[in-house]
């Protein structure tokens, strides 16, 4: 398992955008993800490149994920 961190794509909005689900909410709140987990960054800025990143990966783009509430 990988350590997140605010300001790793794992926490950021944009991570696994157009898929979410409760593996997203998982690693959010544990601030851990599988090694071998790759997905969709959705930034608006980036999407028509299709790019996909682990959880641990970083950009200018970041956004922090909204508290529930």
């Amino acid at each position: 398992m990988l350590k997140i961190e605010n300001g790793m794509c794992g926490m950021c909005a944009h991570f696994g955008e157009h898929h979410g689900g409760d593996e997203l909410v998982q690693i959010r709140i544990s601030h851990e993800a599988p090694e071998e987990l790759v997905e969709e960054c959705g930034n608006p800025e980036m999407e028509n490149l299709h790019l996909k990143v682990t959880a641990v990966s970083s950009c200018d783009g970041y956004e922090p994920i909204r508290e529930a509430g």
